[in-house]
């Protein structure tokens, strides 16, 4: 029988130890079911720059294996510091719902547990589609970018149709205030990130402050919707995954990530799936949300400044020794011209 070590690990200094994450878990899950648990080894996917994504197989004594899914929300990654709830209670809102999304089973932020915040779903069949390559799925023929295009948009529209008060989200966020509290938010996370001033940061900053929209209805928004967070086999959108973002807000504000030029790649097309105009009418004939131009123009500004943030955030992250990735201090190139794209867009 493993058991729970008494003494707790420090902040993230174990987080790279797979064995010593493996016994911890299966101890965590043995206090949760009250049976043993065998943990195959853990696979890292290496990918993002927030939260640590392991895949690994499980067994409950007595049962058949399964697949699952280990997040944990570091205390240096680029948004600590991290809470599992969110994306545990949105999974749990999406369970049996229209909204492809894992399956999701335990979550603590107790870093006695783990070590740090963390969060365990299923395991989904599929891969992420890229649109480059050759084949289908990777070159996006015309049939399957449509296929799957229409899958992406019907998604949004039933996340932001879904039922969620009461499930342990913020229940102050109203269709008056989504806007601002989102826009607090991150210009918190400029004064926090910023190594130096940005003066046209603080243009698009002082604009969107001027132009705050009503949302038409308060949802659940997703935070990063948009190609490279879903998986797909066979043709068909199998999860929506990193809902790390998740909240409460005005259901605009996933249009306006989705909407960014840099998952266009070049394409003219909503995250290189879908045209504009064939995304917005889809989209309100199956959310019955009317989308509204201005409100559309302040997302998609707002969505360049917290892409510009993010951006900065990597850097910062880096410059204080919190994350080694070489990818993070490579993000700072995308900085200035994203600050253009920012300039261009405002009156």
């Amino acid at each position: 029988m493993t058991r729970l070590n008494p003494e707790s690990p420090q902040a993230g200094s174990n987080l790279q130890d797979d064995s010593r994450l493996r016994l911890r878990l299966a101890a965590y899950l043995q206090t949760q079911t009250g049976r043993a648990w065998t943990l195959g080894p853990f696979t890292r996917y290496a990918v993002g720059f927030s939260w640590i994504t392991f895949g690994f197989t499980a067994c409950e004594e007595g049962a058949e294996e399964h697949g699952l899914i280990l997040r944990l929300g570091p205390p240096y990654g680029l948004f600590a510091p991290y809470s599992a709830q969110p994306q545990f209670a949105a999974l749990k809102v999406l369970e049996g719902s229209a909204v492809p999304a894992p399956r999701a089973y335990w979550w603590s932020d107790d870093a006695a547990i783990l070590g740090a915040p963390f969060f365990v779903s299923e395991r989904v069949a599929g891969t992420a589609p890229v649109p480059w390559g050759t084949g289908e799925g990777s070159g996006f023929e015309d049939g399957y970018r449509r296929r799957i295009g229409a899958q992406f948009v019907s998604a949004l529209a039933a996340l932001h149709r879904q039922e969620w008060h009461g499930q342990g989200f913020d229940d102050t966020v109203t269709a008056g205030n989504a806007a601002k509290i989102q826009l607090d938010f991150w210009e918190q996370a400029r004064e926090r990130w910023a190594l130096r001033p940005y003066p046209m940061l603080h243009r698009a900053l002082r604009w969107l402050r001027r132009n705050l929209p009503q949302a038409p209805r308060v949802s659940l928004v997703h935070g990063d919707y948009r190609l490279g967070n879903f998986l797909e086999q066979d043709g068909r959108i199998t999860a929506i995954l990193d809902w790390e973002l998740v909240h409460p807000g005005d259901p605009h504000e996933d249009l306006g990530w989705a909407f960014l030029p840099q998952y266009a790649m070049g394409s003219g097309l909503i995250c290189r799936l879908v045209s504009r105009d064939e995304f917005i009418a889809q989209y309100q004939r199956e959310s019955g949300i009317a989308v509204n131009e201005q409100s559309l123009h302040f997302y998609r500004v707002f969505a360049l400044v917290k892409l510009a943030l993010t951006h900065i955030a990597a850097v910062r992250c880096f410059e204080d020794g919190r994350f080694n990735d070489m990818r993070m201090p490579a993000m700072g190139t995308q900085i200035a011209p994203v600050l253009r794209q920012i300039e261009k867009m405002l009156p």
